[in-house]
């Protein structure tokens, strides 16, 4: 089951880091926008300074892009750290991944399995390091339940729809055979 888990690591933190050209034009975007239109207003636009402006808008936008997902990628890490400490017979831990235009990313909640029960955990970000990691454990019925999931069209991820503590919850998880299958199950309403 190891090998299973650091694979659904490993290919959870690749579409998290995956480059996305429309996450880097739309920053792209929005910084040489605003830029332009602070040098015209300031009559300091030039031909020299309009390049010096696209040169610093593509480095801003990748090193915002490699920050985002290496913070992110630590971020996973130090959830299922955490939660393999609060839950030793833990059988499979998935991160819970937000997918819009720009790509994914992590959300601070993850399913786990322990034996034939599913929960939900959600992780409160420690604001600094000192500050320790916690979390609230939610079992899969009443409080957490999830009403339809399906294939994404890059067939990356599923999407899942349910609701979480009563309010509606979407989220994706890892594109993965037996995932699929083991979460399918508690759809269904089996064990």
């Amino acid at each position: 089951m190891q090998e299973i888990q650091n694979q659904v690591l490993l290919e959870s933190k690749r579409l998290i880091k995956a480059f996305n050209p429309v996450r880097f034009l739309f920053y792209f975007g929005i910084t040489v926008t605003f830029a332009l239109l602070a040098f015209h207003f300031a009559e300091l636009l030039d031909t020299v300074t309009l390049i010096i402006i696209i040169i610093l808008a593509t480095l801003y936008a990748l090193i915002r892009d490699l920050i985002i997902s290496r913070f992110s990628n630590k971020l996973m890490d130090q959830f299922y750290n955490h939660l393999a400490v609060k839950e030793p017979d833990m059988d499979l831990y998935i991160p819970v991944l937000e997918k819009n235009f720009q790509g994914y990313f992590l959300k601070k909640t993850a399913i786990y399995f322990i034996g034939n029960e599913m929960f939900m955990e959600a992780f409160n970000q420690p604001k600094s390091k000192k500050e320790r990691q916690q979390s609230l454990q939610i079992k899969y019925g009443k409080d957490f339940s999830i009403t339809l999931m399906y294939q994404d069209k890059a067939k990356k991820t599923q999407l899942c729809q349910g609701t979480l503590m009563g309010t509606p919850y979407r989220f994706a998880i890892l594109n993965n055979d037996l995932i699929v299958k083991k979460i399918s199950r508690r759809i269904k309403g089996e064990k």
